[in-house]
């Protein structure tokens, strides 16, 4: 039961965010960049552990992993606005954010 208002949870976010998106965009953007997911986890985690030190620390590296993706982000609307495919912005986009999570990590771990 618990799975399925999570799963209900996730796609009501999804589908708010493109159905108010088609309207306003800016309105979409604000929905997006608000840390509704996150906050709705840790919610959830917490009455399925009240462990507030394991939600600390997924806090904690929500943050740090949000860092990699940022750069992504203007390169997508960039090479969209460029006349690029939405398949091959999405994939270079997605790759850049991959290389940079590689980056990242093996900077974190040195």
């Amino acid at each position: 039961m618990l799975f399925l208002i999570k799963t209900v949870l996730s796609v009501l976010i999804i589908v708010s965010v493109t159905e108010l998106s088609k309207k306003d965009t800016n309105l979409g953007a604000i929905i997006l960049a608000l840390p509704i997911v996150s906050f709705t986890s840790y919610t959830i985690l917490w009455f399925e552990t009240k462990n507030t030190e394991m939600i600390a620390d997924l806090a904690k590296n929500n943050f740090l992993y949000v860092l990699p993706v940022i750069p992504a982000l203007p390169l997508f609307s960039w090479m969209l606005r460029q006349g690029f495919g939405f398949f091959i912005t999405l994939f270079a986009a997605s790759t850049l954010t991959a290389l940079l999570f590689i980056i990242f990590s093996y900077f974190k771990s040195v």
